[in-house]
Order: C-alpha cells, then sequence, then structure tokens
C-alpha cells in the first residue's frame, strides 16, 4: 500500500470568523496564499472558497482516474478536459448545517480510436472512483458524469 500525505495550512489573522483566512499547500504552489472566503453569497474577486477547493479535488482526482482508465483500456488521450461543479444545501438556512448534496462531472476528451460510449464509460467509473475514494455517502447525494468526445 501507499501511502500519500498533503499539506495545507489555513491561517486566519483576523479575529476569526471576521476577515479573511489565507491558504497555503505544502508544495508551496499557491504563493502569496489564497485568499479563502467562506461567505457563498459573498464572492470575492480574489478569493477561492471551500466549494471551489472541494471542485477542484474532485475534477482532479476524476480526471487523473479518467486517464487512468483509458491507459488501462489501451487509449492514450491527446486532451482531457473535467469540468466539476459540487453543490451544497442546508434545511435551515444555517451554513453551519451545510450539506453536500450533488457533483456533477463531465469529461470531455481529445482520444484516439474511441468512441462516445467508451468514453462516457470512462467518465462514469471515474466518478465512481471519485466516491469511493473520498469515502462520500452515495445516499443522499446526486452524483452525475457525463463525457464528450472531441476530435482528434
Amino acid at each position: 500500500m501507499t501511502a500519500f500525505q498533503n499539506e495545507a495550512v489555513i491561517r486566519w489573522l483576523t479575529h476569526p470568523p471576521e476577515g479573511m483566512p489565507r491558504m497555503t499547500v505544502g508544495s508551496g504552489a499557491m504563493t502569496p496564499a489564497l485568499p479563502v472566503e467562506f461567505n457563498p453569497g459573498a464572492a470575492h474577486p480574489l478569493a477561492t472558497s471551500p466549494g471551489e477547493l472541494l471542485a477542484g479535488a474532485i475534477g482532479t482526482t476524476f480526471a487523473w482516474f479518467a486517464a487512468h482508465e483509458l491507459l488501462q483500456a489501451g487509449h492514450q488521450a491527446h486532451e482531457l478536459i473535467a469540468e466539476v461543479t459540487v453543490s451544497a444545501a442546508t434545511d435551515d438556512g444555517d451554513i453551519a448545517n451545510l450539506t453536500l448534496s450533488a457533483i456533477s462531472c463531465t469529461l470531455r476528451g481529445r482520444v484516439p480510436a474511441i468512441d462516445q460510449g467508451q468514453l462516457e464509460a470512462v467518465s462514469k467509473a471515474a466518478i465512481e472512483r471519485c466516491v469511493e475514494c473520498f469515502r462520500l455517502r452515495p445516499d443522499g447525494l446526486r452524483v452525475h458524469a457525463d463525457a464528450t468526445l472531441e476530435g482528434h
């Protein structure tokens, strides 16, 4: 078994929950520190949100699983684009009770010697692996994946 550990540090130095926290990652790829906006109704043009970060984490994993599935089937993609939307909701409007309610993934690919149906199957297998990998509970979570084969 291969284990991975990745790090992120959130520094919230301005009287939490006021102000805006900053996030860095262990690789140092986000410099200066990335501002994080927790209020989903107040988009800040220079900040990301936990939902966007979650969509990014799921999206990169989804794309990696799709690329791996294609290689296992003997197809090397020329290009893969994963578009991911995560949705969350609260029953009472209180952000402290936020629950992930849906994940929608679209895979667009330029993959020689493959048909649309095969790419759709790869997309569905990749999202199933994401749900399993992140140990998401599929009950109450709508998960959708589709694919579009583009010219190669």
